[in-house]
């Protein structure tokens, strides 16, 4: 500080404190990318963990296969995930964060356009068409009606509205599915084999009997909707898209299938569905009929809108409906659909996963309690899916929001509201929005007028708009009748609604309506025994019955993304799209006080009808504490061909793919392009573990190569080929090349860069959170724990390789490894050596170790070994950083002092821990000269000469005779 800085006026003793003994902020961790699936978490972003904790907790655990179960409605857990292995073996090591790209499907526009492989998504391979035929693909739903409902009597006779209680999906050509049993006719009359667009009776027993008819041959099913017994109809089914993939393909022909259940509604079911007339699921006496699901046409077929027909549709994030402000005017003609939007929450890129597994609740919700503001405050929660109101389980919170977009606790401001979009054009990710997000899984969209603070100041959010949901369809007759054109309901040529003349005889038509499943809103706030009625969260309820404590699976079926380009505001109504515009739209305008039982619960339409608590002001209800509702998340899609075990395999696509003929191609390509720029993303190594594609794993490399500061580990093409590549019986034949094959193909590749490494073979682990199964993982996902292990031991330039540091045996790889695909003996390992494959061998008394440490460059040079190209990336990534201290300044020897005062100590110290053997910089007029000063240019060289590694140990062992001396 200077002498001028002080105030002199009159005598005295001045003092002022420095404090110089600040310490300066050490360089951040920098650590690896790996680029994978995951079973939850963001998608097609770089994301950064700290531990595997965060990881865990983020992304999910680790994914071994053969998940099983329901695979449609529970998630495709049936290959590996490699990527979390790989997470796994790095994060345990503690030695840097690591940043995750978990995968989801995309496409581009000429994807998108021309389907097939090139287009992401999924479908049937035949759809509902003119003139039916054989050609019986696509989509069918079961619509079921209490028998008992209404006595069929007399021409004309309207049996109410049935409910959509399930949808199959049909793949092959020629598959028919058909209800057997007895016409509907009030008399037990006409039983007849099987049919489809006729109304069936159930048996004695409550159960309905499907006959699916296809290319695998004929399946009788009895089953019904109680999920308590064996006979529930998911139990009764094949669930996995999977199995309707080509016979031989991913699993024996034996288990072939053509057809997979899909949705399935028992919530509905249980609420008597439209008709509300009982518990359907445990009803013995049940009507139902099979017709096709999809946006018909004129002549009653599907559109386009086809639920089974989900190709060209890229990976789409799940979002709530857009909360609503409360009535601020008169009662009379409300409409709570007219109330101001305020703002909608909207998925960080989750995929699916967001509406199978959370919930939105707003609460706390509370009016203006001060002279100074007008507006109010509320709270938004992020619970799980399937909590319920009685047990509720917080995922996150964000508390004494506000709507005032100059408050510190502005709701965008405080959740975040930025998002990632992916440029085409520049081939990166661009960052929008204006606060950043605290939120892991949402970001906030607000009403433009709202963001403005030109809306009314005392709005509150109080309701939601719901989930779109199929168009419904009324007062269908028989005689061949066909379903309203725009309805989701076809009928048409391909199956006449003739089934709705009862005896079949046509003497006689029956009047049918179709209901659509919408997910139950609560009605009273003590339902589920609540002691404390103001802790009822109105709107969505996801509990079996409304009464009920415990929640339904089936919930999440109903917010599913019914089919490819669904708008993300949905207005239109039916039958123009097929949907209707929101299933519902809730409100707590709406919520009633019944001063009889002295409760509260939800009626709509009763404010309209000046019934409802808020009728006087909306803070009554406010103050009598009822706060709180729950909204739904829907539309969420991941992208992938669920009909794969690996979405995203290989053999998925050829050695001529391209971005616009394989949307897998062009998923990891946009994947590995999102981490190419080093001045977004912190990295020195880059991975995708068991992606062998030449073209893309040549990629990596040359991204890393341009960087600079990074190296890639790739994985070779057939070293072990896993079932979800390939159904082989013969488990020899999953080992599809030899190192000598492998060695020239990699020579022919041409690679010649110090930026890649590679390894040989496969290696097995054991899965921890599977009590023990073991899986075979590509050789990339062990490297990623040795590399970190290695680097916890001693330091980034030691080889990663050899028993020390390369014992994967001895936890090297930092998770179990128990065997390889392959023994090589010491001429294989001299082939792959040869070739820059580092081997990884196994010895009697030793175990599995990494038995080489070889980068792909041709030339020989230094860096031809990772423990050298390892510490050239050390050095420039961390000079690089002390640089940036000098950047500006001004271009004199001070300067120039200053920087060989950062560098030269750095340079010492990794010379102290046996990085290099001898260090020169250079920093003078001979290197700055002055025409490179004129141009604002500082020049340093700095030569180095790298510690290698020993790889060879000559020893000659000389036999004397005894008389000889070891002198001579």
């Amino acid at each position: 500080m200077s002498v001028k800085s002080f105030k002199f006026v009159s005598p005295g003793v001045f003092i002022n404190e420095i404090d110089n003994s600040f310490i300066p902020k050490s360089a951040e961790a920098i650590g690896p990318v790996v680029i994978g699936r995951s079973t939850r978490g963001l998608a097609m972003q770089p994301t950064k963990v700290e531990s595997y904790s965060d990881f865990v907790n983020m992304f999910g655990d680790t994914v071994p296969g053969n998940g099983g179960g329901d695979v449609y409605r529970d998630g495709n857990y049936q290959s590996p995930m490699y990527g979390t292995y790989a997470a796994k073996a790095f994060l345990r090591a503690n030695v840097a964060p690591l940043t995750y790209v978990r995968l989801l499907g995309q496409q581009t526009s000429v994807g998108s356009t021309a389907g097939g492989d090139a287009a992401a998504g999924w479908k049937t391979d035949y759809t509902i068409t003119a003139g039916g035929g054989s050609n019986n693909g696509g989509a069918y739903g079961l619509f079921v009606w209490p028998s008992a409902s209404v006595a069929v009597t007399y021409d004309g006779t309207d049996i109410g509205t049935g409910s959509l209680a399930a949808i199959w999906y049909l793949n092959g050509q020629g598959t028919t599915l058909v209800l057997s049993g007895a016409y509907y006719d009030g008399m037990g009359n006409a039983v007849l084999t099987a049919s489809a667009g006729t109304l069936v009776t159930s048996d004695s027993n409550g159960l309905f009997k499907v006959q699916i008819s296809g290319a695998t041959g004929t399946e009788t099913v009895l089953f019904d909707f109680d999920d308590s017994k064996e006979t529930f109809i998911r139990k009764r089914f094949n669930t996995n898209p999977q199995l309707c993939s080509t016979a031989g393909t991913f699993y024996p022909s034996d288990s072939i299938k053509d057809y997979w259940l899909g949705e399935t509604f028992e919530q509905e079911l249980r609420d008597g569905g439209d008709g509300a007339t009982g518990d359907l699921t445990s009803n013995d006496n049940l009507v139902g009929i099979i017709v096709g699901i999809g946006q018909s046409g004129s002549s009653g077929v599907t559109s386009g809108n086809d639920p089974s027909q989900m190709k060209g549709q890229a990976s789409a994030e799940a979002k709530a409906g857009w909360f609503i402000g409360q009535d601020l005017g008169a009662p009379v003609g409300y409409s709570p659909e007219g109330m101001q939007k305020l703002f909608r929450l909207i998925g960080r890129g989750h995929g699916a996963w967001l509406d199978k597994n959370l919930k939105i609740s707003i609460e706390k919700i509370r009016q203006s309690a001060t002279t100074t503001t007008e507006y109010g405050t509320f709270s938004v929660v992020l619970r799980n899916l399937l909590d319920t109101d009685n047990k509720v389980e917080i995922v996150e919170r964000y508390d004494n929001l506000t709507l005032d977009p100059t408050s510190p606790n502005y709701v965008a401001r405080i959740i975040g509201d930025t998002y990632l979009s992916w440029d085409t054009t520049g081939r990166r990710l661009k960052q929008y929005g204006e606060y950043p997000n605290r939120s892991q899984f949402i970001r906030v969209q607000m009403n433009a007028d709202v963001d403005a603070g030109a809306t009314d100041a005392v709005l509150l959010p109080f309701g939601y708009f719901g989930p779109p949901k199929f168009a419904g369809v009324t007062g269908v007759i028989g005689a061949g009748a066909a379903a309203t054109a725009g309805s989701f309901l076809v009928g048409g040529e391909n199956i006449p609604l003739s089934g709705l003349d009862y005896l079949g005889n046509r003497l006689s038509k029956i009047t049918a309506s179709f209901g659509m499943p919408s997910t139950r809103l609560r009605v009273s706030a003590s339902a589920g025994g609540l002691s404390d009625p103001t802790n009822a969260y109105f709107g969505m309820s996801t509990t079996r019955i409304s009464s009920s404590t415990r929640p339904d699976a089936s919930v999440a079926d109903s917010h599913r993304l019914w089919y490819p380009g669904f708008p993300d505001d949905p207005v239109g109504t039916a039958p123009a799209s097929g949907i209707k515009g929101f299933g519902y739209v809730f409100s707590l305008d709406d919520v009633v006080y019944d001063s009889v039982n002295q409760g509260y619960y939800y009626l709509s339409g009763s404010r309209r009808n000046l019934a409802s608590a808020t009728s006087g002001s909306y803070t009554e209800l406010l103050n009598a504490g009822y706060s709180r509702f729950t909204a739904p998340f829907w539309g969420g899609f991941d992208g992938f061909d669920i009909r794969k075990p690996d979405p995203v395999y290989n053999n998925g696509m050829a050695a001529s793919s391209t971005e616009d003929n394989s949307y897998i191609y062009h998923t990891y390509r946009r994947a590995i392009d999102s981490v190419a720029d080093p001045e977004f993303i912190n990295m020195n190594l880059l991975t995708t573990p068991g992606l062998t594609n030449d073209a893309l794993t040549t990629h990596m490399i040359n991204v890393c190569e341009e960087r600079g500061d990074a190296m890639s580990l790739i994985d070779l093409a057939s070293v072990y080929i896993p079932p979800h590549e390939q159904y082989y019986a013969d488990k020899a034949s999953r080992i599809g090349t030899t190192p000598t094959a492998a060695a020239i193909a990699l020579k022919d590749r041409r690679i010649d860069s110090s930026y890649g490494a590679t390894f040989y073979p496969w290696v097995q682990t054991r899965d921890e959170g599977t009590r023990g199964q073991l899986v075979w993982i590509p050789p990339s996902v062990a490297m990623m724990g040795v590399l970190a292990s290695s680097e916890a031991k001693s330091d980034v330039w030691f080889a990663p390789a050899g028993f020390n540091r390369g014992g994967l045996s001895e936890g090297a790889a930092g998770i179990p490894v128990t065997n390889i695909t392959e023994r090589l003996i010491s001429k294989d390992r001299d082939t792959l050596y040869e070739a820059s494959i580092n081997p990884i061998a196994s010895f009697p008394s030793s175990g599995i170790v990494v038995f080489g440490q070889k980068t792909l460059q041709e030339r020989q040079s230094a860096l031809d070994r990772i423990n050298v190209r390892r510490l050239v990336i050390y050095l420039k990534k961390q000079i690089s950083i002390l640089s940036t201290q000098i950047l500006f300044e001004q271009n004199v020897q001070s300067t120039w002092n200053r920087f060989i005062g950062l560098i030269d100590p750095f340079l010492a110290n990794v010379k102290t821990k046996f990085g290099l053997s001898d260090y020169k910089l250079i920093l003078d007029s001979s290197t700055t000269t002055p025409d490179l000063i004129d141009q604002n240019i500082l020049y340093a060289k700095i030569m180095i000469k790298p510690a290698r590694a020993i790889e060879y140990i000559a020893i000659d062992f000389v036999i004397m005779s005894t008389g000889a001396s070891f002198d001579d």
